[in-house]
C-alpha cells in the first residue's frame, strides 16, 4: 500500500535512542519513562538464563513479569485521580460548538517546553446546527502546565458561519478536507523523523464517501488516512486511504477495518503501529498494522480480543520501562438503554497484542472511571491518541468525557451532539500497579536477572519508588544464584526505606551501588513491612 501522487515515504531513521524521557533525566518529558530493552535480545527468561535488565527502565508490577510473590504480599492496582480544574479543554467558538470531543491527542514538546493539542470541533451547517456526524475541523492549542490552555488564532484557514467568515481561529485541518468527515484520533511529534516536514505525523478516520451523506457502505474514500506536518500546524494528507472500511475488489486495499484508530511511533522495535478498529472477518477485535516508513503497512494482526464482559471500543499502546503499556476505551452495555465506557490498563510484552492488565472482568478498577450524576464525564470516559505524559512526579493522562450515553435506542437527548470536553487525571509516577503488606510483612523475589555496565563507568545505582511512611519499612537483599544473600548486601545491612518516596537510593551499610554485581546473575528480594512498592530501577 503506497501514499499515491504524493512525494510522501518517510524513512524510519533512529538509532535506539530514547523516544520518551525517563524518570531520571527529566522533571517534564514528551512520554512516560522509557528505556526498553530489545524484546529479541532480552526474551523469557529460563531457568537458569537470567533477564537482562535495562539500565534505567522502570521495572513495574502490573503483569509481574519476572516477579516471585510470597503469600503475605498483595498484589493491587491503583486509579488515576481527576484533576479538580476538570474538564480543563472545553469549546467555546463558532467552529468548535461545545467541542465534538471525539477526538484529542496531546503531548510535551520539550524543545519549545509546551503542552500542545490537536482536538477535533464540531463546526455545524452554514446555520449552525450541530450534529454528531459533522462536519469537523481539527483545532489546536497549547499550555506552559498542560491545565491551562490557550488557543492561537492562526490565521490559516478561513472559517465560514451564518454568513460571516474569519481566520481568526486555531483550526489546522479545516471542513472543506473530505467534506468535514474526518476525525484525527492521534497527532504525534516523530522525534526520529529524518524529513524535517514529516516531524509530526497523524492518523484518523473519515467517514466520507463522495456521492453519499451519512455513513459510508461503500469503499471510496472511507477508511483510515494518514497526513505530516513539519510543524503540527500546516498538513500534507496522503491521495488515498492507507487502511479501507471495505476493500475494493481485485486490489491490495488493506481492510476492512473501522474507525476507532490509534497510532504508536514504536521507536525500539524501529516502526510505527496502527491500532485498528476490526470489521468483517475480525469484528468486535481490536487489530493491528506496522510500517517502517509510514507508507507502505503490512496485513493486518489481532491485538486484542475479549471473550467477557464489554467490548473493545479504542485502544493505543506506549512504552514503560521494559514492556509496553496501553489504554482501553472499555464499552459496558446496561440493559437495552445505557452505554458506559471507561478507561482501562492494557499490558503487552511485545508492543501489538495487548490484553486487559486485571483480566476480562467487570468488577476491575477502572483507570478512569466515569463521573457521578451531574458531571460532564457521567456516561463515557474514552482514551485520547497519546501516551500518558510525565510532569515531575506524576504522570499526566488525558481523557475524553461526556455527559451523555453511547446508546442507539434513541433515549440520548434530542439536542445531543457529543457535546464533551476533555479532562485531565493523574496517577504518581509507575503508580498502575504495587505490591504491599501488611504489619506482618511480606516479600517478593525477582527471578534471576542481570544488568549491563553503566556507560562511562558511571555507578549502578538501585532505585525504588514505594511507600513506607506509617510505622513502615522496605529494607531489599541480594541473592546469589543459590538464592544465598550476597555478602555486604544481606538483608541487616541494608539501611530501610522509612518515607514514601518516588526515587529511593537504596544502600546498604558498606555497598552505595551494585557496581560489583554488573553481569552477574542476582535476584532482588523486596521485604515489606507496612509498605508498598510500585517499582525498583537499576542504573
Amino acid at each position: 500500500m503506497s501514499c499515491k501522487r504524493m512525494s510522501c515515504k518517510r524513512s524510519f531513521s533512529t538509532s535506539r535512542r530514547q523516544f520518551l524521557q525517563t524518570a531520571a533525566t527529566a522533571a517534564m518529558g514528551s512520554g512516560v519513562p522509557a528505556t526498553i530493552a530489545s524484546l529479541a535480545a532480552g526474551g523469557e527468561a529460563g531457568p537458569s538464563k537470567p533477564r537482562q535488565v535495562s539500565l534505567r527502565a522502570p521495572q513495574i508490577f502490573v503483569d509481574l513479569h519476572g516477579m516471585k510473590i510470597s503469600e503475605n504480599v498483595d498484589h493491587e492496582f491503583h486509579a488515576a485521580t481527576k484533576h479538580p480544574q476538570n474538564p480543563v479543554l472545553s469549546g467555546e467558538y463558532e467552529w468548535e460548538r461545545k467541542m465534538g470531543g471525539p477526538c484529542g491527542s496531546f503531548i510535551y514538546d520539550p524543545q519549545e517546553k509546551l503542552f500542545k493539542v490537536w482536538y477535533q470541533g464540531i463546526t455545524g451547517d452554514s446555520y449552525g446546527q450541530p450534529d454528531a456526524g459533522g462536519p469537523y475541523s481539527l483545532n489546536y492549542a497549547v499550555s506552559q502546565d498542560g491545565v491551562h490552555w490557550e488557543k492561537p488564532m492562526l490565521g490559516i484557514h478561513e472559517f465560514s458561519w451564518k454568513g460571516r467568515s474569519t481566520r481568526q481561529n486555531n483550526i489546522v485541518v479545516p471542513t472543506i478536507h473530505h467534506n468535514g468527515k474526518d476525525h484525527w484520533e492521534s497527532v504525534l511529534q516523530d522525534t526520529t523523523a529524518s524529513d524535517p516536514a514529516a516531524r509530526y505525523k497523524a492518523i484518523g478516520w473519515s467517514s466520507n464517501d463522495p456521492g453519499k451523506e451519512g455513513w459510508c457502505q461503500t469503499a471510496g474514500h472511507c477508511g483510515i488516512w494518514s497526513m505530516t506536518s513539519p510543524d503540527g500546524l500546516r498538513w500534507t494528507h496522503c491521495a488515498e486511504p492507507i487502511f479501507h472500511y471495505r476493500p475494493r475488489p481485485d486490489t491490495d486495499d488493506i481492510g476492512p477495518i473501522g474507525d476507532a484508530q490509534s497510532l504508536m511511533i514504536d521507536t525500539t522495535a524501529e516502526r510505527y503501529v496502527a491500532f485498528l478498529r476490526g470489521s468483517g472477518p475480525t469484528q468486535g477485535k481490536r487489530v493491528f498494522s506496522t510500517s517502517t516508513d509510514f507508507v507502505n503497512w503490512s496485513p493486518l494482526g489481532i491485538s486484542m480480543e475479549l471473550f467477557g464482559h464489554g467490548s473493545l471500543y479504542n485502544h493505543t499502546g506506549f512504552h514503560y520501562g521494559d514492556s509496553y503499556l496501553g489504554l482501553l476505551t472499555h464499552y459496558f452495555v446496561e440493559g437495552d438503554d445505557v452505554h458506559q465506557l471507561v478507561l482501562r490498563l492494557l499490558t503487552s510484552r511485545d508492543g501489538l497484542r495487548f490484553r486487559l492488565a486485571q483480566g476480562d472482568t467487570r468488577n476491575a478498577l477502572p483507570l478512569v472511571d466515569t463521573g457521578p450524576i451531574g458531571e460532564w464525564d457521567r456516561f463515557m470516559v474514552m482514551l485520547t491518541g497519546g501516551p500518558p505524559i510525565q510532569v515531575g512526579d506524576q504522570l499526566y493522562i488525558y481523557y475524553r468525557g461526556f455527559s451523555e450515553t453511547h446508546n442507539r435506542s434513541g433515549t440520548k437527548p434530542s439536542d445531543s451532539y457529543y457535546a464533551g470536553g476533555h479532562g485531565l487525571a493523574t496517577i504518581r509516577v509507575d503508580g498502575f500497579a504495587s505490591v504491599a503488606a501488611g504489619f506482618d510483612g511480606g516479600h517478593v523475589t525477582t527471578d534471576l536477572l542481570s544488568f549491563e555496565k553503566p556507560p562511562r563507568g558511571g555507578e549502578s545505582a538501585l532505585t525504588i519508588n514505594g511507600k513506607a511512611d506509617h510505622h513502615a519499612r522496605i529494607v531489599v537483599e541480594v541473592l546469589d544464584e543459590q538464592g544465598q544473600p550476597v555478602p555486604g548486601f544481606g538483608k541487616d545491612d541494608c539501611i530501610p526505606l522509612i518515607d514514601d518516596q518516588v526515587r529511593h537510593i537504596v544502600r546498604w551499610r558498606d555497598k552505595s551501588h551494585l557496581g560489583e554485581l554488573c553481569e552477574r546473575p542476582i535476584r532482588l528480594r523486596f521485604h515489606l513491612i507496612n509498605a508498598r512498592l510500585f517499582s525498583y530501577t537499576v542504573g
